[in-house]
């Protein structure tokens, strides 16, 4: 299904296509996406926004690209939900001469020539900065777990290896992980899957805020309790846990900036204005506890 947020008709101006997974239930993607669409406006021109409508819909987001590729966009932002399954329609992009900026969620290395830069978190140092904080606040031993991300996702996946990282070396042992999908239903009941397994865990890794309601969840039907929990994302509902105490901590992203930064190097590709423009811009991230959440 093809859900366009805006017309293809422009009497003058540029065509902006962006598409994304979904902006539903999902608060930085709703962010990302709608600072997209205040740069691009902003500028005069037309944006045309497809969502898949699913955090797994990988195959619907390829002919969503396809569409946009087909009808005849000026240029593309392209957040992938999978680091495989965009290469070929990338490769078609380009071919047809659109220039494509990466947001959020990169593709498989290798395959940089096929857009102009990717913006985003380097979640893999943010996975890591959580992994060293969690080491830090549970002493240095105890049983971990990880909430992945949905499977292909460089985004998650890099979060999670990042938080592996973080923890080697400390005495914190990581018993399981297994991928919420980025949804509270699954991600309840992947957490209760690994805490039946084994309930002696001291601290949960959790790679989007999207799923820490299922976690919660989880740990309250089974009674567990007093176990630190540390995010990514850095969303409102995310930091209100964090002041009601039921989450220690959550990896900040800045999706404004990674929209604006986005539509602002497209618009220099489109102006062949692309020397010198790295293949990755990292936006940043802060980890929010408790000192800082206010």
């Amino acid at each position: 299904m093809l859900v366009l947020c805006a017309s293809f008709a422009s009497a003058e101006g540029l065509t902006i296509g962006y598409s994304t997974k979904t902006i539903t239930n999902d608060a930085f993607q709703l962010s990302l996406h709608d600072a997209i669409k205040a740069a691009v406006e902003a500028n005069g021109d037309t944006f045309v926004s497809v969502i898949a409508e699913s955090q797994t819909a990988v195959a619907t987001q390829v002919s969503q690209i396809e569409d946009l590729i087909n009808q005849g966009v000026d240029g593309l932002l392209v957040n992938p939900m999978d680091s495989n399954a965009c290469i070929q329609v990338l490769e078609r992009a380009k071919e047809s001469g659109f220039p494509v900026v990466l947001v959020d969620q990169g593709i498989e290395e290798g395959h940089e020539d096929l857009y102009v830069t990717f913006i985003s978190t380097d979640n893999y140092a943010g996975g890591q900065s959580a992994g060293e904080r969690m080491a830090e606040v549970l002493g240095g031993e105890g049983n971990v777990i990880i909430v992945r991300g949905a499977n292909g996702s460089q985004a998650g996946d890099d979060r999670a290896e990042g938080f592996k990282a973080g923890i080697e070396g400390t005495g914190l042992e990581l018993i399981n992980e297994q991928p919420g999908d980025w949804v509270v239903d699954r991600a309840m009941q992947v957490t209760e899957n690994m805490i039946q397994a084994n309930p002696d865990i001291q601290g949960i890794f959790c790679c989007s805020d999207n799923m820490l309601p299922g976690i919660l969840q989880a740990l309250n039907n089974n009674d567990i309790e007093d176990v630190t929990i540390i995010s990514f994302d850095g969303s409102d509902a995310g930091i209100d846990m964090i002041k009601d105490g039921s989450v220690y901590g959550t990896v900040a992203q800045f999706p404004d900036t990674i929209g604006q930064w986005g539509v602002e190097y497209l618009m220099k590709a489109i102006n062949g204005e692309t020397e010198g423009i790295e293949s990755f811009i990292d936006a940043g991230a802060e980890i929010i506890d408790a000192t800082n959440a206010e």
